[in-house]
Parts: structure tokens; C-alpha cells; sequence
């Protein structure tokens, strides 16, 4: 089971592929900006951020690449179990797909964008 450390890790992730998500057609919606800071409290419900939070904190203005974002996936995947890299990985998927409509459209770079992520961290 993960401990506090990886949930940590998980929400750090969480927060970096939707600015990913968030940043990919150009524009960083005000919209994306309130579900990404609202799933982030979320999350942070189901354990401890202390130890991320000021990472979490700086990374408000910042884009990152598929590469950097797919990385830091696969990174964080080899702390847990195959059904939790599973549940992570369903996780999100969904908000992923959430950033994405948040805004209201759905610009073609989002959907390639997405569709190669996807394809990048499966088993």
C-alpha cells in the first residue's frame, strides 16, 4: 500500500498533468484553473500535502511537455502495486479527459494530445 509520501506524489502528478492537459491548446482557461485547484483539494483529503504543497505551489504558471508529464507518470508508478498503478492510471485518465472539456471546447491538439499520453502510459 502506498504511503503517505506516494499520495503526495500522486497529487503532485495529479497537478502537473493538468496544467499539461490545461496549457495544450495555448490557452489556460480560468475554468481549467478552478477544476484543477478543486480535484488538487480533493485529493488532498484522502492524505497529507505537506510535504508537496510548496512544489504544488510552484508550479502554478509553468507548462510541461508530454515527455516531461508521461516521465514523471511512469516514474511514479513504479512506487505502487499493479492494482493501484491501475486506479492511478483510470484516475487520470478521467481527469485528464475533464481538464480537456473544462473550458468548453475541445481543440484538435487537445485530443492528439490526450490520445498520446494515454497510449504513453499504459502497461
Amino acid at each position: 500500500m502506498a504511503n503517505e509520501k506516494s499520495i503526495g506524489k500522486v497529487i503532485l502528478l495529479a497537478a502537473k498533468t493538468g496544467l499539461y492537459f490545461a496549457n495544450v491548446d495555448g490557452e489556460y482557461d480560468v475554468k481549467e484553473k478552478e477544476f484543477i485547484d478543486n480535484y488538487i483539494q480533493k485529493l488532498s483529503e484522502i492524505g497529507p500535502i505537506d510535504d508537496v504543497k510548496e512544489e504544488i505551489e510552484a508550479l502554478v504558471g509553468q507548462t510541461f511537455t508530454l515527455d516531461e508529464v508521461v516521465a514523471d507518470t511512469r516514474d511514479l508508478l513504479e512506487d505502487f502495486s499493479g492494482l493501484e498503478k491501475m486506479l492511478i492510471r483510470s484516475t487520470l485518465n478521467q481527469f485528464a479527459k475533464k481538464i480537456i472539456k473544462a473550458d468548453g471546447e475541445q481543440a484538435p491538439v487537445e485530443k492528439t494530445a490526450y490520445a498520446m499520453w494515454k497510449e504513453a502510459i499504459k502497461d
